[in-house]
C-alpha cells in the first residue's frame, strides 16, 4: 500500500514539475530581448506582409487568414479586422480576449507587448490550453490574431514561431478599413477555424480543433 501512494505521489508532483518547466519555457520565449529584430519578410498578400522561417509550411488561406504547418502541429494567423478597426474609431476599447476555450484547462497566459521589425510596439495576450496530449494556443493584437493546435512537444517552439511572425508583419491597416469597416463579413462569435483543413471552412468554431476529442468548451 505504501509503495502504491508513494507511486502515486511521484506521478503527481511529476505532472506538476512538467506544468512549471512549460510555463518556465514560454516566459523564456516572451521575456527574450526585445530589441528590434531585422526580419526579412518573405510573403506578401492583399492586406499583409510577413515572415515564415525556413523550417514552417504554409498551406492554402485566404486575404485574411493564413494556415501553416510546424511538424506535427498546426497553426493557424488571421488578420484582427475587428481589432483594427475598434483601434481606429474606437480607441477606449480593450484587446479582446478569447472566450471559446475552458479556462480551466488553461495552464498558461500571458499579457505584454512585443517589438516588431520597424520599432513599433504591440500589446498582445497569449494563452494556452491543454487538452489531453494536445496544447491549444491563442495569441491576439490588435493587428494579428494566432490559433495553434500543437503536440508538446512542439508547443514551445511553435509559440516562438508565433511570436517571431507578428514581429515580422506588417498589416495595411488603411486598406482593412477601407474595404471592411462599412461591411458585416466578419463573423468573430462563429470563427473561422479548423487546422485539419488546408482552406477555412465557411462555417466552423473552435471546437474543430479537436477531431472526435473532448469539447473545448466552446459555443456552438
Amino acid at each position: 500500500m505504501k509503495k502504491i501512494v508513494i507511486f502515486l505521489l511521484v506521478i503527481l508532483l511529476s505532472g506538476c514539475a512538467g506544468k512549471g518547466d512549460l510555463k518556465q519555457e514560454l516566459d523564456a520565449v516572451f521575456s527574450a530581448d526585445s530589441k528590434v529584430q531585422t526580419i526579412r519578410r518573405n510573403n506578401y498578400s492583399s492586406f499583409i506582409d510577413y515572415y515564415v522561417p525556413s523550417d514552417t509550411g504554409e498551406l492554402e488561406g485566404t486575404k485574411l487568414s493564413s494556415n501553416f504547418s510546424y511538424n506535427e502541429s498546426r497553426f493557424v494567423m488571421d488578420i484582427n479586422v475587428s481589432g483594427i478597426i475598434n483601434d481606429r474609431y474606437y480607441r477606449n476599447l480593450k484587446l479582446a480576449d478569447e472566450g471559446f476555450f475552458d479556462d480551466a484547462r488553461k495552464v498558461y497566459a500571458r499579457q505584454s507587448s512585443y517589438v516588431d521589425s520597424d520599432g513599433s510596439s504591440h500589446e498582445y495576450i497569449y494563452k494556452v490550453y491543454e487538452y489531453d496530449d494536445r496544447y491549444l494556443s491563442y495569441f491576439a493584437s490588435k493587428e494579428l490574431v494566432f490559433y495553434g493546435y500543437a503536440t508538446a512537444a512542439d508547443i514551445v517552439n511553435l509559440s516562438s514561431r508565433i511570436l517571431l511572425m507578428a514581429k515580422g508583419a506588417t498589416v495595411r491597416e488603411n486598406d482593412v478599413i477601407a474595404s471592411y469597416s462599412s461591411r458585416n463579413e466578419i463573423d468573430y462569435e462563429k470563427k473561422q477555424v479548423n487546422l485539419f483543413e488546408t482552406i477555412m471552412p465557411v462555417n466552423g468554431n473552435v471546437n474543430d480543433f479537436l477531431v472526435d476529442r473532448e469539447d473545448t468548451g466552446a459555443s456552438q
